[in-house]
């Protein structure tokens, strides 16, 4: 559920922003992004992850007059065959493994506000030992839009729920990683430039935390030294992520973003690669788009994001404004 639906977030970070430029898999990230003009859209994004593993991501929507917009997709995380073996390494063959979400929601616009929730179903499964998982929860979003100032905010409580049972149907009542967002956006007046900044895990203050494998210093009699806890500005720099996106034109978009947290979490110590940046470019038409991302975790180990969006149904006279 972390992972970015789609190669517009994952090239801002991993959020989901407002803005003329969102496709049809950010309600997966926040319900409230969903638009009217979605009707009868389908989109496909692909992300070959790391170690081999295939992220895919499924979203259809559509718009009744007078009712709202729904929307539907499945996240499918596939991670290949893998090898089998006993306690001692004996080969016993190979297996398949894979896990997912499928989500289902809805959005309803007051003026320049939207309100949207979603229901989603995670589920994950290996073909041995019949290891099942499943659970349910809900997305909770609003998304501010002034179109006028090119000014848009978003706040969302995403991914409230927990698991109904573990493997072999035993009860297993593990919460979800709960995270409260919020994201602003803004278009530079006579400027190609829209601004972003997104905030994440408002719920709480305390991010860093102490790095265990730092080398130990000792004072002169030989006593260990305990390490300074983190400032401030760490536990606050953490919780921002900022991006832009550069308009060369009314259809071709450049995007850059700087994940702070991802870059601590993930250089390893004393690293000088960009770890935490992602960039991307994207092509929208009126019938349908084409996004790429580009995210480093670092030095060499990144992803690339593939998202492509259109209107392949013609629309009945239930279509959208």
């Amino acid at each position: 559920m972390r992972l970015p639906p789609s190669a517009r977030s994952a090239a801002l970070g991993g959020l989901a922003y407002g803005g003329p430029w969102i496709e049809p898999s950010a309600p997966f990230l926040n319900p409230a992004l969903l638009r009217p003009t979605y009707h009868n859209r389908l989109s496909l994004s692909v992300q070959p992850y790391l170690a081999d593993i295939t992220h895919t991501t499924l979203t259809y929507a559509r718009y009744w007059e007078g009712v709202g917009t729904f929307w539907s997709g499945l996240q499918y995380l596939n991670y290949g065959t893998l090898r089998a073996a006993d306690e001692v390494g004996n080969p016993l063959g190979t297996f398949q493994a894979y896990e997912g979400v499928w989500s289902i929601g809805a959005m309803r616009a007051f003026g320049r506000w939207q309100v949207g929730m979603n229901l989603k179903v995670p589920f994950s499964a290996v073909n041995i030992e019949r290891y099942r998982r499943i659970g349910l929860g809900t997305d909770i979003g609003i998304l501010y839009e002034d179109t006028a100032r090119g000014l848009s905010a978003t706040l969302v409580l995403w991914s409230l729920g927990t698991e109904l049972y573990r493997p072999n149907g035993r009860p297993f009542a593990q919460p979800f990683p709960t995270q409260i967002q919020a994201t602003v956006s803004y278009k530079l007046p006579h400027a190609p430039f829209r601004l972003h900044l997104g905030t994440v895990h408002l719920e709480r203050w305390r991010l860093a935390a102490n790095d265990p494998l730092q080398p130990i210093q000792y004072d002169i009699t030989g006593n260990p030294i305990p390490p300074p806890p983190p400032r401030w500005t760490e536990h606050l720099l953490r919780h921002i992520i900022g991006g832009v996106e550069i308009e060369f034109s009314r259809a071709f978009v450049g995007r850059f973003s700087y994940n702070f947290q991802r870059r601590r979490e993930l250089s390893p110590r004393g690293s000088s690669a960009l770890g935490g940046v992602s960039f991307g470019v994207g092509l929208h038409l009126r019938k349908w788009g084409l996004d790429y991302a580009y995210t480093l975790f670092f030095r060499q180990a990144g992803a690339h994001t593939f998202t492509l969006w259109m209107s392949p149904f013609r629309s009945g006279s239930h279509g959208a404004p």
